[in-house]
Formats: structure tokens, C-alpha cells, sequence
């Protein structure tokens, strides 16, 4: 899927960064900043938003604080068949224990990002995995320590640089 390059402003880009390190900064707060109204920068966030740049807000969860304490990543070596592969993407999509699943070139298929509450947890979730008509291989990799967990910062970069 090809997504064409959105024309941002300057003032888009600062309004992205500016709700990239709070997304409920309040419109009159950001209006101030900017020597707009309120209505003004809830127009543009609006237009953002109908325009696709912005998907959604959200909330940051530490997910250890919910128990959620074992990340893996699942590589997956697929069933060519399209046919397969769609209907096995479906099923992977409706587990909750799945944060991500990404599809690839080289090697391996698909990549599943995965938090779990301990490792029984992942060797139930990989069993049901290899169940799936598509799955040929998996290769799991456990996360020990997390180094840079922060998905925004290339985001910022794009924004800054224009």
C-alpha cells in the first residue's frame, strides 16, 4: 500500500511535535503558543486527522505494571498461498497478546510483536501459532532488556527536518 507524502506547514509540523510529547495539550494552550485561537488549532488538528496524519491519541502503559512482562519477537517463514496467508492473518490479528504483526521481504514472512505475562504464556501462544495453515517455521527471539523503546523519535526527526 502506497500512501502519499502528506504537505505539512511549519505550523502542522510544530502542532505534531508539540502532540507527540502530549497528545491532551489543551487548544487554548497551543493557540497561545502560536498567536492562534482555540478554534483555529482544533481546525487544524481536525484537518490532520481527516487527512490521515493523525491516526488517533493515545496513552503510553508501561506494560510490565499490568503483568505484562515477557516481549518476544516471532519470526514466521509462510505458506505461499495467498489464500493461506490472508486467512491465517486474520487469526493472528485476534490475538491480544500480538502488539504488532508486520509482513516482510528476504527470509522470513512475518514478524509478530509479542508481550506475554511469562514464558508458559508464549509457549501456549507459539503452539496455537504453529496450528495455523501458513506457519512452515517460527524463530522467537526474547527481549532480556529493552535499550530504546521509543517509537516516536524517528517521527520527530521527519517533522523536524520538514
Amino acid at each position: 500500500m502506497v500512501v502519499a507524502v502528506e504537505r505539512l506547514d511549519e505550523l502542522d509540523r510544530k502542532l505534531l511535535l508539540d502532540l507527540l510529547m502530549d497528545g491532551r495539550a489543551p487548544y487554548a494552550e497551543l493557540g497561545k503558543k502560536y498567536g492562534l485561537s482555540r478554534q483555529a488549532i482544533y481546525n487544524r488538528i481536525q484537518s490532520l486527522k481527516k487527512r490521515g496524519v493523525i491516526k488517533g491519541f493515545t496513552v503510553e502503559v508501561n506494560p510490565r505494571s499490568l503483568g505484562l512482562n515477557l516481549r518476544a519477537y516471532i519470526l514466521i517463514v509462510a505458506e505461499p498461498s495467498r489464500e493461506v496467508r490472508e486467512e491465517s492473518e486474520k487469526l493472528l490479528r485476534k490475538y491480544p497478546q500480538i502488539s504488532a504483526i508486520h509482513l516482510l521481504l528476504g527470509r522470513f514472512d512475518v514478524l509478530l510483536d509479542v508481550l506475554v505475562r511469562d514464558i508458559d504464556e508464549l509457549k501456549n501462544l507459539l503452539m496455537e501459532i504453529h496450528s495455523l495453515k501458513m506457519v512452515r517455521k517460527t524463530e522467537t527471539f526474547i527481549v532480556y532488556q529493552s535499550v530504546k523503546d521509543y517509537p516516536k523519535h524517528p517521527i520527530e526527526g521527519a517533522l523536524a527536518r520538514g
